[in-house]
């Protein structure tokens, strides 16, 4: 690293300053790359060696992704100084804080089992498919925004919250009506929760002096991560846990506030040191991650959309002093087409990967998965180049992957209703008719959802064809009942490849034993179910290395092959690579017809560029096309509001990235 010992010293000289604050709250404004999580790290490792109880701890991040890696490097660099307790301390997802705040207070007997958080595929495919076919509302995009309704309702105490975009036509009295209803009790059926609203029931319980849950928690220290990223009813439960005597150390950076889906605002953090006029307030302006060009292109970009009552920061790249300095580059294109666009990318990626790049060190960002991804996804096809896709198209989220997952989840936790449901409703030619059938009739003849698994069905009480998908079901949890999540994948494959021939194709089988073939085969079903689970290959990778340490095995590369990561905009968040490609920088796509109307939501849409950018360490690409295939017909494409505000001009290109240019690049890569 050309990053001298002596600006090292300087940036975790504030790091270390922030982190032994003995003040009562304390703020840590911290841009892209200067050290957030490294300061966490020290103020937990500072606790732990005063003698603070580690359960007495709790950190909590903003998605189950950032806490498993937040959790990870904390482990880590405590054990390196000496603190192995910090195994101890909890590092969870707020919900996750919630929820354990109301099983301790008793207030969780209204489920038959603990409670699990539906995913955004269990959304999808089963909370929103059911409530329709049960309340006849036949489009998944109606009940998606009837849901959404609610969760915004759930997140700010408000029907209509200012980051809302209300649908057209509105939410009925009807609608919403018909959606409680179907929410209390199918909840309670799959003994589930749906996202927010676990944290809002904390918070009524607290704030009718019902609960306390600084008690119920046993909480000295409490430590939020992308504060930035916190709803009004986020917002509420921390200053209960403050107001009742938690020491709160909160860390974030409105410019990185990019999460109005969930109802966060950049006010939340702006407004901490308001209402905690003795707080420490400390700034992180160095950034390790990003070089001087890519720096200079997002901070044009943010002064140029600030959000109201920004936080003033003079963010700076340590790379513009480091020895030897590192300039970096931003690339900006534009192109006649769509696919001359992709086509660039794609042999961008191709001539990098052949210099030498690591294919991991790529990153393709996208807006929009539906309006880019296919067309980018097809040209990487044909260029021979590897990928990891966006999530919502990965392995997880077929039939093999969410079978074999409900699977190994049942075997470690034999109460997870949510996993019997995906079980039964992934069998081919069952429906959600059948399955929404059997749970509503489960209902009317008042019997448990997890007993109809296990236990002889009553006579006369399901359909023929409920009683087979049952029955059917039941036969592979007999299957399973035996097995332990201690067992090892090799003892068991032969069993799951049965399993999943005979529930859904030879195809869908093949499948599976060509996601699990090349993993070690004495992996345990648990650490199987947490590979499953990961949602970043970068997981996936830590899962596994930890199976090679404990089986006493090295690992000669990195466990999971490396290849060029497609995300989200909004997925790429806590994430980096050498170069970034973002695509798409047209108005109709950033911010897009839906914000447009909304002036918060377009300033918040610079924010997610600005993220975007900051993600690249040596090289960002922005571009554009001029036409673009949409449902099948060309339209002519204006360039985003935003792309006369990233510190250059679009160039007209028709091929990717040069000889010259790539050289460039990975010389600044190999110096960073």
């Amino acid at each position: 690293m050309p990053i001298t010992p002596q600006q090292i010293a300087h940036a975790e000289s504030i790091q270390h300053s922030a982190a032994h604050d003995t003040a009562s709250q304390v703020l840590l404004v911290a841009g892209p790359g200067t050290g957030k999580s490294s300061s966490i790290e020290k103020r937990i490792l500072w606790l732990l060696q005063n003698g603070v109880v580690p359960y007495k701890i709790a950190a909590v991040s903003f998605t189950r992704a950032s806490a498993f890696d937040l959790a990870r490097r904390v482990q880590t660099y405590c054990i390196n100084n000496g603190q192995p307790q910090a195994s101890d301390v909890r590092i969870s997802t707020l919900h996750s804080l919630a929820l354990r705040t109301l099983r301790r207070a008793g207030l969780l007997g209204a489920y038959p089992a603990d409670p699990l958080v539906l995913d955004s595929w269990e959304l999808e495919n089963v909370f929103d498919v059911e409530f329709g076919q049960n309340c006849n509302v036949p489009k998944s995009t109606r009940c998606q925004q009837i849901r959404r309704h609610h969760e915004a309702f759930w997140s700010t105490g408000k029907w209509s919250p200012h980051n809302y975009i209300p649908p057209n036509p509105p939410i009925t009295p009807t609608e919403r009506n018909a959606f409680t209803a179907f929410h209390l009790n199918r909840t309670q059926v799959y003994s589930c929760v749906l996202p927010g609203e676990i944290v809002r029931l904390c918070v009524d319980q607290t704030t009718a002096n019902l609960i306390d849950p600084l008690q119920l928690l046993g909480l000295q220290h409490l430590i939020v991560d992308e504060f930035q990223d916190l709803n009004p009813y986020d917002l509420q439960f921390i200053d209960q846990l403050i107001s009742r005597g938690a020491i709160a150390f909160v860390a974030g950076d409105d410019d990185q506030s990019i999460y109005s889906f969930r109802y966060a605002f950049p006010a939340g953090i702006q407004n901490f040191v308001v209402k905690y006029t003795n707080c420490g307030q400390y700034n992180l302006n160095d950034c390790f991650r990003c070089t001087p060009a890519v720096i200079s292109a997002a901070q044009a970009l943010i002064a140029a959309y600030p959000a109201i009552n920004r936080i003033p920061k003079r963010l700076k790249s340590l790379y513009a002093h480091s020895l030897p300095p590192v300039q970096g580059v931003v690339h900006h294109w534009r192109f006649d087409s769509g696919a001359a666009e992709a086509r660039a990318i794609a042999e961008s990626c191709r001539d990098l990967i052949h210099t030498g790049v690591q294919p991991d060190e790529i990153m393709i960002l996208f807006t929009s998965v539906p309006a880019l991804g296919k067309t980018i996804i097809d040209k990487l096809d044909e260029v021979g180049v590897p990928y990891e896709p966006p999530r919502s198209v990965s392995f997880i989220n077929t039939s093999p992957g969410r079978l074999g997952l409900s699977l190994l989840r049942i075997v470690c936790n034999n109460d997870d209703y949510v996993a019997h449901r995906t079980l039964l409703g992934l069998r081919r030619g069952i429906g959600i008719k059948t399955c929404n059938e059997i749970a509503s009739t489960g209902t009317t003849s008042n019997l448990n959802y997890h007993d109809l698994f296990y236990n002889p069905l009553p006579s006369g009480v399901f359909s023929t064809r409920g009683v087979s998908a049952l029955t059917n079901a039941s036969s592979v949890i007999a299957t399973i009942s035996s097995w332990q999540s201690s067992d090892t994948l090799s003892t068991r494959a032969q069993d799951i490849q049965t399993i999943m021939a005979n529930t859904l194709t030879s195809n869908d089988a093949t499948l599976w034993h060509n996601s699990v073939t090349s993993l070690p085969q004495d992996i345990t079903l648990e650490e199987l179910r947490d590979y499953l689970w990961a949602e970043r290959d970068y997981q996936k990778d830590r899962i596994l290395s930890d199976v090679y340490a404990r089986l006493g095995q090295a690992i000669s590369d990195q466990p999971t092959p490396r290849k060029v990561r497609l995300i989200t905009m909004h997925g790429a968040k806590g994430l980096s690579g050498s170069i970034v490609f973002i695509p798409g920088l047209e108005d109709l796509i950033l911010p897009g017809p839906k914000r447009i109307p909304y002036s918060g939501l377009v300033l918040e849409s610079a924010r997610l560029l600005y993220v975007s950018i900051t993600r690249a360490r040596s090289a960002c690409v922005l571009s554009y096309a001029q036409t673009r295939l949409v449902n099948g017909k060309w339209t002519t494409r204006l360039q985003s509001r935003f792309c006369n505000f990233t510190g250059g001009s679009f160039q007209r290109r028709t091929s990717g990235l040069s000889r010259q240019e790539i050289s460039s690049i990975l010389q600044d890569t190999t110096n960073l």
